[in-house]
């Protein structure tokens, strides 16, 4: 890395961050979504392959599919919220590796040990 994240952004991102519990009332934009989105994709990852999947529920319909398995304490403010963020591990990544590594035909199996997968 060629220079340090400065104190102002360390504070916002973690120090200073706290859960927010109440929202505008207003949308998000799927641009805004889809920026968050390509954040975490850019992430280090190994053989350019990463196990997380993300899903945003958005829609009224989609939050009331979603509510029956909140905690109680965070129905509200989930569905208050423009968007809620489902992040999700998918168990079949490797599956993706030769489309993603080409480069090394075998990478797929450097998986294949549990122990190594995680």
């Amino acid at each position: 890395m060629s220079h340090a994240v400065n104190d102002e952004a360390l504070d916002t991102i973690f120090r200073n961050a706290r859960t927010h519990r109440h929202w505008q009332d207003k949308p998000i934009s799927p641009a805004l979504l889809m920026a968050i989105y390509d954040l975490t994709r850019w992430g280090p990852t190994s053989a350019n392959v990463s196990p997380a999947r993300m899903a945003f529920v958005v829609s009224k319909e989609a939050k009331e599919r979603l509510k029956p398995h909140l905690d109680a304490g965070n129905v509200r403010q989930t569905m208050e919220a423009p968007a809620t963020a489902i992040v999700g591990y998918d168990l079949d990544f490797v599956q993706f590796v030769p489309k993603l590594y080409p480069q090394s035909p075998n990478a797929k199996d450097w998986f294949k040990d549990p122990k190594h997968a995680e």
